[in-house]
């Protein structure tokens, strides 16, 4: 964990009113220690993001939740991925088999096209 004043030093674009803002907006949720914020590596991540869009790219504040909530929605979904993936795997091999096909023929892919 890591104080606002040394999160603001590392992300030298990063200004504190700013930072204040993105937190009120709910574009991140440190932690709370007595009447300061704190960082974890998870916060420190998201607000590096979260400089690249508004300083380096150009967005504006009103539309950082919008591309937050979809970059959330990518990272829950890849979590499911690798957790159905997992799954499959341990699966007998006609099991396998059988969803590789199926995904495929879903997918608009010919099975046939892999011969």
């Amino acid at each position: 964990m890591i104080s606002e004043q040394q999160l603001i030093a590392r992300m030298k674009c990063l200004e504190a009113s700013v930072l204040r803002r993105w937190i009120e907006l709910g574009l991140v949720t440190p932690h709370r220690e007595a009447d300061a914020f704190v960082f974890d590596d998870v916060d420190e991540a998201r607000i590096a993001l979260v400089c690249d869009l508004h300083y380096r790219m150009g967005l504006e504040h009103d539309s950082l939740p919008v591309i937050l909530s979809l970059v959330d929605q990518l990272h829950r979904t890849r979590h499911s991925l690798r957790a159905i993936s997992s799954a499959v795997a341990e699966q007998p091999d006609e099991v396998r088999v059988a969803i590789a096909t199926r995904t495929r023929i879903v997918l608009g892919r010919d099975p046939s096209d892999d011969h």
